[in-house]
């Protein structure tokens, strides 16, 4: 399935186009791309360039084992690229004097402990969205993305219990956006979803992005997919309680056109907003090392990397989760903007890179970009058979481990038995352990296992992705679970 659209954002009847220099190159390498086996199910690029109608480019399916064609208002789901719309937010709010970026976490929640010597009232919403928080967690991270919603009112004890300190500067990750919209939550009595919708999505007419995958028709989300070297692995589309200040966004291609716009002040979208705003989430204030000895993304502002590339400037972020890889850059000074959006992560990562970088070339005159993408379009079908071997290989690797003693164990009915209902833990909440038709199912939030027995009271549990399986350990004489260090008690 192939779609092409020019999309005019102005009234006049022949509106300026992209350049073909830009666009060409692009949809030509996309093409090539999406007819490696395994590459996705669905990819879009998008371009924007001076005041001309926006090309978007979209080709393929938003279901591999489907019918439904994605196309320009098909939702991608764009995971990390919600920080720039939080950035984006968060200024707006700091602009209006509603919610400042100086506001400290002490000024939020007063009584807030943190592991020394992080220091609540040294923490400002400016250090949260710029990655200088000082903190570090692993358990809220895997909580927020893959088991369930944590609420506002929670986050202080959480805060105090499941995170460390780290030095000072800059590290990416995502606590920082987490707190912040649960700070945000917590100073103003609304969510970060319903700020975003009404400061920022609403103003900006950006009606194809959403934090709500419910309110979206089936056929209009992208399923996320995973490539195992000789089949598709589909995942649902995010639940609502998955989508999180840190990765909670899911964008049509239109709806990323008229995002990169804004922020290059194009065409007028970016009236909507103070201009204070735009500067301030877009200036950097961290020092970020992220380079390749091509491309060196040496700082970061409130949602965005600023990058140079061959003396050029350019502002990046992207996106990566289970079956799901984007990415948006802008170059102001050619007033040119590129998004690339994938329903797969087979090795997408690089192949975006290398686009983002003939993007910043082609758009500012450099030459040797076109071949560069050629080497990238020779290169791919290596690198997307290699990932899917690197993922089988690190899969036969652990189930190879000793620990799980050659996956002999066959329990019977009542081993079984003891093991299935109802476990509780503090954090994550209730597991659900039940038999199916191929044996046991763990359920904790949004999470779903299967249990497939290893050795005596130890199961490997494995999701859909395609990860290796994880110890489960089932302590029926104690009445209990442990999984990921946590123990889940059995209820009475």
């Amino acid at each position: 399935m192939f779609l092409l659209l020019v999309l005019p954002w102005t009234a006049a009847a022949e509106p300026a186009r992209v350049a073909s220099a830009l666009t060409a190159p692009i949809g030509q390498s996309l093409d090539a791309a999406m007819r490696v086996p395994g590459a996705a199910p669905a990819m879009a690029a998008v371009v924007v360039q001076g005041d001309a109608a926006p090309w978007i480019h979209v080709r393929g399916r938003v279901r591999a084992d489907g019918d439904a064609p994605a196309d320009a208002d098909t939702r991608f789901y764009i995971a990390s690229q919600t920080k720039s719309f939080i950035g984006l937010l968060a200024a707006v709010l700091d602009a209006r004097g509603e919610f400042p970026l100086s506001r400290t976490l002490a000024q939020v929640w007063p009584e807030l402990q943190l592991p020394a010597p992080a220091d609540p009232r040294r923490i400002r919403m400016e250090d949260l969205l710029s990655h200088q928080e000082g903190l570090s967690t692993d358990t809220l991270n895997v909580l927020t993305a893959h088991v369930r919603d944590v609420p506002a009112a929670d986050y202080p004890r959480l805060l105090a219990s499941e995170t460390t300190s780290r030095a000072a500067g800059f590290r990416y990750a995502n606590i920082g956006d987490l707190i912040y919209g649960a700070a945000l939550e917590a100073d103003t009595g609304r969510s970060w979803r319903d700020w975003l919708e009404r400061a920022l999505l609403r103003p900006l007419g950006l009606g194809g992005v959403t934090a709500r995958n419910a309110t979206r028709a089936p056929a209009q989300l992208a399923w996320n997919h995973q490539w195992d070297g000789t089949r598709w692995r589909a995942l649902r589309p995010k639940p609502d309680a998955l989508m999180h200040a840190a990765g909670g966004l899911s964008a049509s291609p239109a709806a990323m056109a008229r995002w990169m716009q804004a922020n290059l002040a194009l065409a007028g979208a970016d009236a909507a907003l103070p201009a204070a705003a735009w500067s301030r989430s877009q200036r950097p204030i961290a020092q970020a090392r992220l380079a390749d000895g091509e491309i060196d993304c040496n700082g970061y502002s409130l949602g965005w990397y600023a990058c140079t590339y061959r003396g050029q400037q350019a502002l990046m972020h992207p996106g990566s989760y289970d079956g799901a890889v984007s990415v948006t850059v802008l170059v102001p000074s050619a007033r040119a903007g590129l998004s690339l959006m994938a329903n797969s992560d087979s090795a997408m990562e690089s192949l975006q890179l290398e686009w983002m970088k003939a993007f910043i070339g082609l758009a500012t005159g450099q030459p040797g970009e076109d071949e560069r993408l050629r080497k990238m379009r020779e290169a791919y079908p290596a690198n997307v058979a290699a990932k899917a071997r690197k993922r089988l290989a690190a899969i036969d690797k652990e189930r190879a481990d000793p620990q799980w003693g050659g996956w002999t164990w066959r329990p019977d009915a009542d081993a079984l038995r003891a093991c299935r209902g109802e476990f509780a833990d503090a954090l994550y909440g209730t597991m659900r352990v039940t038999r199916g038709a191929h044996g046991l199912t763990a359920r904790v939030g949004e999470l779903e296992m299967t249990l497939e027995p290893a050795q005596p009271g130890l199961f490997g549990a494995s999701t859909q992705a395609l990860e290796a399986p994880e110890p489960l350990r089932c302590e029926a004489d104690q009445g209990r679970l442990v999984w990921r260090g946590k123990v889940f008690r059995k209820a009475r």
